[in-house]
């Protein structure tokens, strides 16, 4: 009997994110996956990924790496780590059927593999980047500086047109790729997961808990300002866990930071909290969303997270509330609305996702990029 060959699946980035958790995940679904960073492999079986999977860089990306670490202010010296990547990604990697590259990261491997006659599918966090870019520069605290480098733009929008395919996470991302006269037929959205070992359903806080909390860079592009603006305004306690990017955090009784901590403890602050805040200027799909949805809070979002698409996932979707505009007013009223339904929440543990909780998994999320793969490879074999 024939025993049918394994497709071979390359996924290349610069670092983590959600593309480790889609290896782990495509390997599970029968791919023939290797995953290529600068992570060593050590660090990629926290996160479960086999040993067989991971073809780690570090050994010849260390000298790039710890200089970045000590002068990471040095953004050409961060663009030449990010160029010198992709061309050693390009010759070390082998030859596959499918290549799965975080956009902008990644050029000439693109080139290279697609000549090799791999399909090619690049994965955008973010909106389109000429649309990301027109959004960031007109924040009046950003103008006159480049929060979208040029050679940002550049890279990724040569990367849009290598590739076949672009996999993004939300329905307002395709909409901006689609604004740009990009091919719907050439997008496919899947809304990322989340882990059910580190984020479970909570027990409704008491009384004394923070009013709001937010996760992630504290910066414009989140809308942090417009954060410290509401909060203000209403006389809540909030909470901050996450790094300090572009905006000042309050020196102010009322708001709380704490700097990063391991995925496996953000539950104890979500827990400590009563609604979950991300009012962002533009992002693909924030990730913390899905996380504090299945911690149980009621989330107030802006239109450019993605909030949108978890939403479309819930049986009962007033438990995400997606802020009409973009402003410290309209922030506000929506925190006022979570409050309530966070009061309206019955003791014991918050679940509001209930049966939603199966379709906001990394499995999930795998299983809908394997099928997607079968399709491609039919239509393009």
């Amino acid at each position: 009997m024939m025993v049918r060959k394994k497709l071979r699946i390359n996924i290349i980035s610069p670092g983590r994110f959600h593309v480790l958790d889609l290896a782990r995940e495509l390997d599970k679904n029968d791919w023939d996956v290797r995953f290529y960073s600068w992570l060593p492999t050590k660090r990629t079986k926290v996160f479960n990924l086999p040993a067989k999977c991971n073809k780690s860089l570090f050994g010849i990306l260390w000298p790039f790496i710890i200089i970045g670490k000590l002068l990471p202010k040095l953004k050409w010296f961060s663009s030449l780590q990010l160029i010198a990547q992709d061309y050693i990604t390009a010759f070390y990697m082998r030859k596959c059927d499918v290549l799965i590259a975080m956009s902008g990261a990644f050029v000439y491997s693109l080139k290279r593999a697609k000549k090799k006659g791999a399909i090619i599918v690049l994965e955008r966090g973010s909106k389109h980047i000429l649309e990301q870019k027109k959004i960031l520069e007109s924040v009046p605290a950003l103008q006159g500086k480049k929060p979208v480098p040029d050679i940002h733009v550049k890279r990724d929008l040569e990367g849009y047109n290598i590739a076949d395919y672009i996999s993004i996470a939300s329905e307002h991302v395709k909409n901006s790729f689609i604004a740009h006269n990009y091919p719907e037929s050439r997008l496919f959205v899947n809304p990322y997961g989340t882990s059910l070992s580190h984020f479970y359903p909570t027990i409704k806080p008491t009384s004394d808990a923070y009013d709001v909390i937010m996760v992630g860079g504290w910066s414009y592009r989140k809308g942090c300002d417009l954060i410290v603006k509401a909060i203000t305004k209403l006389n809540l306690r909030f909470l901050h866990v996450g790094g300090i990017v572009d905006v000042v955090f309050p020196n102010d009784c009322n708001f709380t930071h704490i700097d990063p901590v391991d995925e496996t403890l953000l539950v104890n602050y979500y827990a400590q909290s009563k609604v979950f805040v991300l009012p962002s200027r533009e992002e693909g799909l924030a990730l913390v969303q899905a996380q504090a949805l299945t911690c149980g809070l009621p989330i107030v979002c802006s239109k450019d997270t993605g909030g949108r698409d978890l939403r479309s996932f819930l049986d009962d979707k007033k438990w995400i509330i997606e802020m009409e505009e973009t402003n410290a007013d309209c922030l506000a009223s929506s925190i006022q609305l979570a409050l309530q339904l966070a009061e309206s929440q019955p003791q014991g543990n918050r679940n509001y996702a209930k049966n939603a909780l199966q379709n906001l998994t990394w499995a999930a999320y795998g299983k809908r990029y394997s099928d997607f793969l079968h399709q491609i490879i039919k239509k393009d074999y």
